[in-house]
């Protein structure tokens, strides 16, 4: 197995099928830029799903456009993709992350982006490949994670890298049906602060790369920063990497050549200093709590402790028990639930148990903190769970993998099956959707909808969806279970017929949430009516819900009626809030803020003695991303890509 969740809040959520091709000598394979945001692709004669004669909605669309060409092989695997490439054909499966490195440079700029600031205009000699692509053409190409390695890092040596953000590489999770490695890599020409020449311009080594092996029986998390650490130059069978890494690590003066490299604090920044952004406080246990998280979970014989950097976790454990992809479906559904740092408790998850948290803004520039950052969150686009089946299922199945996807955050999402050697019809809601336009008919709308709504009350309507999840979850374990005794034939079908009763179930699931939680209170409709009754469903409404005693003693509620603060200190005045549209675009005022008010909430009135109330809290951050995921987004906001 390997998993990715795509955290981005721009994300194409549509799953294409790119289909097995036969090529002419002397063929091109063009290089094509990578968007995220709908549509990904246009006109490019990869898949179905990025033509304008199977998608009416693509008309007015710009075409893609390449970037360059490499040359190309006689034959290629077909494989699926959604924003990012993940299985193919043969079994082959990544997983993505975005990590932070030393050396770095961004994708190039062909004039046609909506923000520019994330691209770089290269006089000469662009870097032509970024992750995206080297996936790609490794599934096309390859049947191993081992292939699959060496074909990227060739590529990216020969032709350039760059990465998706400022100072960045990239680490995979790569796998077949009979082992599963680590990748990570970055640029090597350019410099520290992004710019051209870099200490190894010129010398040819244009990209640093190494890929380690995870033992059998073993679980390895790449949370976004490099993991792979000392490298065993004649251990072949578990290191994979170029002979001049070492060399050109004392070249760049990156490394001293005394002792064993450490090839994530030689490649890449100290994850606990590193700031993603420049002018955004680092997030220090923004990694180690997610592989701890994970670790713990699938091995809590070894005790693991949480730590501050993600470098003082092992880069894989061994499990105590064999997991199942259900295991794994559970694991990307993960809040720290039961834990210290269990996200539905605390002021921040609100009266209802919420374990979403919003990121980034103003106030985090403002006032320095962490809190914890859940494997599932709101910006989730969406998570995979690759399965690279065993010869002898493959041949029961017709496929020698599965991926299984569940639409938008996991935690309130059901994993349904792609089987490898089954393209999806183009009538599939996973195939259908944009971000930009609701509507019913997409898979990702229906359960985004149902995990936006569900903040208002995140404990009640959990009583609704997560049974509703199991259940369906269930369900589909069971039909695929069916259907693989039947045959290739009964698994095509059934996948096309589950993936839409899924789907049209969740919108069930939205419209129950909507009339039973109307207005803060409960509404209950159930069998049908006796004769003569008016209610249609023998509905009882308007069962009050109010708030906890738990968390009404947590923010020290009382009869002061005036706004408090659960910290010691002067209580809040209007006049530190913004006051016009300049400080805070998307405020707009009635009126302007009244002295008189001001005074009061000052505490210059008769009840100007009541005490404010005091609380200790607790907070640890971190982030669990089992061979995690991304974050884009395409404003010009502080808080864009940080997966």
């Amino acid at each position: 197995f390997v998993t990715h969740t795509n955290d981005c809040v721009e994300c194409d959520a549509r799953v294409a099928h790119i289909p097995a091709r036969v090529y002419q000598p002397g063929a091109r394979r063009a290089v094509y830029k990578s968007y995220f945001a709908y549509p990904r692709e246009v006109g490019t004669g990869r898949a179905g799903l990025y033509e304008l004669a199977e998608n009416p909605e693509l008309v007015g669309q710009p075409q893609s456009v390449p970037l360059g060409y490499v040359p190309q092989v006689e034959k290629t695997h077909g494989y699926f993709e959604a924003s990012y490439p993940y299985m193919n054909e043969k079994g082959l499966a990544f997983g993505e992350s975005t990590a932070a490195a030393t050396l770095w440079t961004l994708e190039p700029d062909d004039g046609s982006d909506t923000f520019p600031d994330r691209h770089i205009h290269y006089p000469t000699d662009a870097p032509l490949f970024g992750i995206i692509q080297l996936m790609q053409i490794a599934l096309e190409r390859c049947a191993t994670a081992r292939c699959a390695i060496q074909l990227m890092g060739d590529l990216a040596n020969t032709y350039g890298f760059w990465g998706e953000d400022p100072a960045t590489g990239e680490a995979l999770s790569v796998t077949d049906n009979n082992e599963t490695w680590v990748f990570n890599v970055g640029t090597a020409d350019w410099s520290a602060n992004g710019t051209f020449p870099g200490p190894l311009a010129g010398s040819g080594f244009r990209s640093f790369w190494a890929a380690q092996r995870v033992p059998e029986g073993h679980v390895a998390v790449v949370p976004n920063a490099f993991t792979i650490r000392e490298i065993d130059p004649e251990d072949k069978e578990n290191f994979m990497f170029p002979e001049e890494l070492f060399s050109k690590a004392q070249e760049a003066g990156l490394w001293d050549g005394k002792g064993a490299m450490d090839f994530a604090l030689t490649w890449g920044p100290d994850p606990v200093t590193h700031e993603y952004f420049a002018g955004v406080p680092p997030v220090p246990r923004y990694s180690s709590m997610r592989s701890w998280r994970v670790y713990d979970r699938v091995a809590p014989s070894l005790g693991l402790q949480p730590t501050v950097s993600v470098l003082d976790l092992p880069f894989s454990v061994p499990v105590d028990q064999k997991l199942t992809k259900e295991d794994i479906f559970d694991l990307q559904r993960d809040h720290y639930e039961g834990t210290a740092y269990d996200m539905r408790m605390g002021i921040l998850a609100g009266p209802f148990g919420n374990p979403n948290r919003l990121e980034g803004g103003i106030g985090m520039r403002q006032h320095e903190g962490e809190y914890p950052r859940a494997i599932s969150i709101p910006r989730t686009t969406y998570a995979m769970v690759a399965e690279s089946l065993p010869p002898a299922r493959k041949a029961t199945v017709g496929s020698a993998g599965i991926m299984w996807f569940a639409a938008d955050a996991p935690a309130t999402s059901v994993f349904v099956p792609f089987y490898t050697n089954n393209s999806p019809s183009p009538t599939s809601p996973y195939q259908q959707g944009n971000r930009y336009q609701f509507t019913r008919g997409g898979a990702w709308w229906a359960f985004n909808f149902v995990a936006n709504f569900m903040q208002i009350n995140y404990a009640n309507m959990s009583t609704v969806v997560i049974p509703a999840m199991t259940d369906l979850q269930t369900y589909v374990g069971e039909q695929a279970a069916a259907a693989e005794r039947g045959g290739a034939w009964a698994v095509a079908n059934m996948q096309e017929e589950v993936q839409g009763k899924v789907v049209a179930k969740w919108w069930d699931v939205a419209d129950d949430l909507v009339v039973r939680y109307n207005d803060g209170f409960m509404n209950t409709c159930s069998g049908v009516p006796n004769a003569g009754e008016r209610n249609a469903k023998k509905c009882r409404t308007a069962t009050a819900i109010g708030y906890n005693k738990a968390w009404l003693d947590m923010i020290g509620f009382n009869f002061d009626i005036r706004p408090q603060s659960v910290l010691p200190g002067s209580p809040m005045a209007l006049t530190s809030l913004p006051t016009s549209p300049a400080q805070a675009p998307w405020l707009v005022l009635a009126t302007e803020p009244r002295p008189q008010w001001n005074a009061f909430l000052a505490g210059e009135t008769a009840a100007s003695n009541v005490p404010w109330t005091m609380m200790a809290a607790v907070v640890a951050a971190g982030l669990m991303g089992f061979w995690a995921g991304r974050a884009t987004s395409g404003s010009g906001a502080e808080y864009h890509r940080l997966d």
